[in-house]
């Protein structure tokens, strides 16, 4: 929201830092705020004018804050499953998405819930078989197609045709997972629903170990877990000229054999999977909370009601903020389920209570 040009202004040093930076690099000082992912700037007018400033500076508040009101009201989701669960577990749409003859993997809700991304996985074997997609259709039915984006990929190993779908933040791009070692792609979508040709994205995020698990975090990083030597661990890639370029280790206490990694609005706390010890099983899920100084705590497991002694993996979070989707698994071969499940996001207050 442009409102006036000038040529110095005064700090607001009250802000909270983590919303509000001040540019100490240009003449004009230029106050930028983050909202879902996207930057507005104000120019102060006046110099010397404070309270003319802060006026300014509080309407474009009020108008941001109604902005996230707006965006908030819009994220209410067409769920497939109206048994809404609590803080205990239960299969997301049985019979519906999660069928007992298929093995799903990673869910991902766009278009608020017309659509349901996930991926199909093999039950002897665990491959990534490819990405479905379940529509609602106007007459109140649903239909689940597999996507052909991936016909054209030229593959070093079959293993892994494609799976992990996760969307960009103006939904225009999906990315994903697929070949042996795991690398990330991304395939474009137009506004009538039809997929452009995927795109492996370069050296600076694909190397020769495997990645996998793309998440487009609220400021516009991509995040991703790296596999180097066995040592799993997260991965942050900054935007450079439009293409994720500067690549850099995720700098916190938590993150070492961990991956599967998924943030809320805020970016607060974090949602990983982990074979660290401790543990219940074969993967656990656990949260870390961001501390007011900016920096980690170590990650705290969910609990026996999320994971068990199988494989529990690829969180989401749902648009709305209320709910918590993962996989769970009950073994890597010879496996007899795998479904997506989801509990009340309930769950992360509690232990950020339990641990205050």
């Amino acid at each position: 929201i442009p409102l006036s040009s000038g040529r110095r202004g005064r700090e607001f040093k009250s802000l909270h830092p983590d919303m509000i930076s001040l540019s100490q690099s240009q003449p004009d000082k230029v106050i930028t705020l983050y909202f879902y992912g996207k930057m507005n700037y104000m120019k102060l007018a006046k110099p010397g004018s404070y309270l003319l400033a802060k006026l300014k500076f509080t309407i474009m508040l009020i108008f941001s804050m109604l902005f996230m009101t707006a965006c908030n009201k819009s994220t209410e989701v067409l769920y497939l499953d109206k048994n809404y669960p609590g803080l205990e577990p239960q299969i997301y749409a049985p019979g519906i998405l999660s069928l007992p003859d298929r093995f799903e993997h990673g869910l991902t809700i766009h278009n608020s819930g017309q659509e349901h991304y996930f991926g199909l996985d093999g039950g002897r074997f665990w491959t990534y078989n490819g990405i479905a997609c379940l529509k609602r259709n106007k007459d109140g039915t649903f239909s689940t197609d597999t996507l052909h984006i991936t016909e054209n990929i030229k593959y070093k190993s079959g293993g892994l045709i494609a799976g992990e779908p996760h969307f960009s933040l103006d939904k225009k791009e999906m990315y994903f997972v697929a070949d042996y070692p795991s690398d990330i792609w991304k395939v474009k979508v137009d506004e009538n629903g039809e997929w452009k040709e995927p795109v492996k994205l370069d050296s600076a995020v694909n190397s020769e170990s495997s990645e996998w698990f793309p998440f487009v975090g609220y400021d516009n990083c991509l995040y991703f877990a790296r596999d180097i030597e066995g040592e799993v661990t997260i991965y942050k890639a900054e935007l450079v000229n439009g293409e994720y370029k500067k690549v850099s280790r995720f700098p916190a206490i938590f993150n070492y054999q961990c991956g599967d990694q998924v943030f809320p609005i805020d970016m607060n706390y974090i949602i990983f999977t982990s074979v660290r010890e401790g543990g219940y099983g074969e993967i656990d899920i656990y949260v870390a909370f961001k501390k007011k100084n900016g920096e980690w705590t170590d990650g705290y497991n969910l609990g026996s009601k999320i994971n068990t002694p199988g494989f529990e993996l690829a969180p989401y979070i749902s648009p709305d903020e209320k709910y918590l989707f993962f996989t769970r698994r009950d073994s890597a071969n010879n496996a007899t389920s795998s479904d997506i499940y989801w509990v009340s996001l309930d769950i992360v207050s509690k232990i950020k209570k339990g641990i205050e």
